[in-house]
């Protein structure tokens, strides 16, 4: 499979499918591999591009400092490689930071842009809870397999009800992300980079037509900083997911992918 080199590491990419480029860009600590459930659907309209992000997989890990901007230029990078001027964009969490650092920066190479389950960050940005905050913190120095640790991260990723019913789609999930655990310095220089990240003053500048999606039971990035993204970025559609946690890719995978289909569709 492709690597391209740039901003001094390499860099994993796949590509499925064929049509319009649909660069997908995936959240904190997860691979490629997390958007499983996405591909298959978008990929039978789309040229779906998927990459890990510097830190994790098979990309490069560097020991020094991520930002979001930096991950916006590895992302731009893969473009570059895998051929493409300009692409539809969709990230997730952590993805959807980079995806909306990508479109200030790059605004040429971006044709539309979906944000899902994420954040503007900055000084208005809603906190999760004091629970969540210190599992996330405590994550890199724990002594839990990667497994045990997801297992101790699910009540935070998904929603209770959805947990507690769907016990083997979770492990399926968490098999998908353990298959290349992150390494603990790299999970705190990606978790650093999120912390950093400010577009609340920029977003109202993006023109190209904006998709957010959010579900209202997300404890990890709350349902209100989707609100905010919808209301500050100009036009731009808000799909909320009722009864969804942050892993809405899982909980309501037909859902979702119908309305990013259906996006997508007019642009």
């Amino acid at each position: 499979m492709p690597k391209t080199n740039a901003n001094g590491i390499d860099l994993y990419y796949e590509v499925y499918g064929e049509g319009e480029p649909l660069l997908l860009i995936m959240g904190l600590s997860l691979t490629s591999k997390s958007w499983f459930r996405t591909i298959p659907a978008l990929s039978e309209q789309y040229k779906v591009i998927v990459f890990d992000n510097r830190g994790v997989g098979q990309s490069g890990k560097p020991n020094t400092p991520y930002s979001i901007g930096l991950m916006a230029e590895d992302a731009r990078a893969v473009l570059d490689a895998a051929g493409v001027e300009s692409a539809h964009v969709y990230g997730i969490s952590m993805g959807g930071m980079i995806a909306q650092r990508l479109t200030l920066k790059y605004p040429e190479r971006v044709k539309s842009l979906i944000l899902g389950c994420t954040t503007s960050g900055g000084q208005n940005h809603v906190q999760p809870d004091a629970e969540v905050s210190m599992l996330m913190l405590s994550r890199a120095s724990s002594t839990a397999t990667p497994e045990e640790m997801a297992w101790a991260t699910a009540p935070i990723l998904y929603s209770h009800a959805f947990l507690e019913n769907n016990r083997a789609i979770v492990a399926e999930d968490i098999q998908a992300r353990i298959e290349t655990p992150i390494l603990p310095y790299a999970y705190m220089l990606q978790l650093q980079a999120c912390l950093a990240h400010d577009t609340y003053n920029e977003i109202n500048q993006i023109k190209v037509s904006t998709l957010v999606i959010h579900g209202d039971e997300d404890r990890l990035v709350p349902y209100d900083n989707g609100v905010t993204l919808a209301e500050r970025i100009p036009g731009a559609e808000f799909v909320s997911i009722s009864g969804a946690g942050h892993i809405y890719v899982t909980e309501a995978n037909d859902f979702v992918n119908t309305k990013v289909l259906e996006f997508l569709k007019k642009q």
